[in-house]
């Protein structure tokens, strides 16, 4: 069974990470994991599937609600879903000694979008390692901080759960209002917001980075591949946007009687955390309007391909303006950087937007009617924004919320699971994993015009 499953790199993926919701949804719904009443299996369950898709929304506080074994083993789920059931199940045949097919290996290696071929061995090694030395110098950064106003012990677990949070674009926090408190605090927000920013520009990009620096270092000439390059100019364009865009919004709003330095603190955070991180410094039930419109669309594009981020990602909003631009200029093929752009990224990208926004319209559609239905109803105006900010934010995997996650119903909390299970495997894993495996001859129709536009 392991074996067909390592052969069907999508299926393994579905498989592996249903299997790691159920696992830890039975490991939070017992009494031990809970401080007070134990959690329903429907709460567990929620909040095992956030971990392990690396969402973040929660319908309990994981500080107060969850013992030190019910947050060790949130945590863990954060960094198994963080890392990849592929990679992981991979990691561990690896250990044992157990083949492993082509098909898996591409798929693991495909999964972290590398530009350049290395042994399966080496790459897992590379991907562990990054992982967690960035974890443990966020954890270090953060515990100079948190030591200054908690016991040493507390200090250093809440140092190490916010790292690899952070990191894995989980966005879980152990205080009650998150990380509101900590608004202006810039020894813990730029340590997290820059954790966040590293694990969503995925590790192809990191390790390129990493290896363009050693050679600049020995002097040799350097040039990033256009994956690379796309990736950085559009995190970097995405996060001056965001933050401008907050600081406009808000002006007359939240940040109206705060300080100039505080103001620019709030605005960055606002802009890096809908890229899938999930913390908050703001109350997004207190935002306005057009802020909160704002925010979906950040949490709709989210991070780049083969991180720990979600959305339909910011390469993929790089290719389709480069489309937008060479039909506006008449031009044939679809060029970035002096690069032309295959045909099957650009259908690709087409196929991941059309998909996500079908997702998010039926999501919408159907949470409205769950929990705005019969005497519910005059509340649908008053939710309707908030609901559709719970379904973007769990299809992007982001884990920002309006506050309505744990007033929630059941209905309700399995569909944005659902959602949440989607957006992390991302809907063509999961349509690969269900398709035929033997594709069907082609066959080719006569050619009529559709009127478009």
């Amino acid at each position: 069974m392991l074996r067909r499953l390592i052969g069907y790199p999508a299926r393994l993926l579905v498989f592996g990470f249903a299997a790691a919701i159920l696992i830890g949804g039975i490991l939070l719904a017992l009494p031990i994991a809970s401080r007070g009443p134990t959690l329903s299996f429907i709460d567990a369950l929620f909040m095992a599937t956030s971990a392990v898709c690396v969402t973040g929304l929660a319908v309990v506080d994981p500080g107060s609600a969850f013992s030190g074994f019910g947050q060790a083993a949130l945590l863990s789920l954060v960094q198994v879903g963080g890392l990849g059931i592929t990679t992981l199940s991979t990691a561990a045949l690896l250990l044992i000694g157990q083949p492993i097919s082509l098909a898996g290996s591409d798929a693991v290696q495909d999964s972290f979008a590398l530009s350049h071929r290395i042994s399966l061995g080496t790459m897992l090694r590379l991907v562990i390692f990054w992982t967690l030395a960035i974890e443990a110098i966020g954890a270090a950064v953060l515990f100079l901080a948190e030591s200054q106003r908690l016991p040493l012990d507390q200090a250093l677990w809440v140092s190490v759960f916010h790292a690899v949070s952070a990191f894995c674009n989980a966005g879980f926090g152990l205080r009650p209002d998150n990380l509101i408190a900590d608004r202006n605090n810039a020894a813990i927000i730029l340590p997290i917001s820059l954790l966040i920013i590293l694990g969503g520009l995925g590790f192809a990009v990191l390790a390129e980075l990493a290896r363009r620096l050693m050679q600049r270092v020995r002097g040799q000439r350097t040039m990033f591949s256009l994956h690379t390059k796309v990736a950085l100019t559009m995190t970097g364009a995405l996060l001056l946007i965001g933050m401008a865009g907050f600081l406009l919004l808000e002006r007359d709003n939240l940040l109206v009687n705060m300080s100039f330095g505080d103001a620019l603190l709030t605005g960055w955070f606002a802009s890096v955390t809908p890229r899938t991180a999930g913390f908050n410094t703001v109350d997004y039930g207190q935002v306005t309007v057009a802020t909160l419109y704002f925010t979906v669309v950040l949490m709709m594009i989210g991070g780049c391909p083969g991180s720990t981020a979600g959305g339909v990602k910011a390469t993929t909003l790089g290719v389709l303006l480069a489309l937008a631009r060479s039909r506006y200029r008449g031009e044939r093929g679809v060029r970035l950087f002096n690069r032309s752009v295959p045909e099957t990224n650009i259908a690709k990208a087409g196929w991941v937007v059309a998909l996500a926004f079908i997702l998010m319209i039926v999501g919408a559609i159907v949470l409205s009617a769950l929990e705005v239905s019969g005497p519910l109803h005059p509340r649908s105006v008053e939710w309707s924004l908030g609901l559709l900010f719970e379904v973007v934010s769990a299809l992007g995997t982001v884990g920002l919320s309006t506050g309505i996650t744990p007033q929630l119903s059941d209905g309700g909390k399995i569909l944005l699971m659902l959602l949440m299970f989607i957006g992390r495997l991302g809907p063509l894993t999961i349509a690969v994993a269900i398709a035929q495996q033997q594709p069907r001859p082609v066959v080719s129709y006569a050619e009529e015009q559709v009127m478009i536009g």
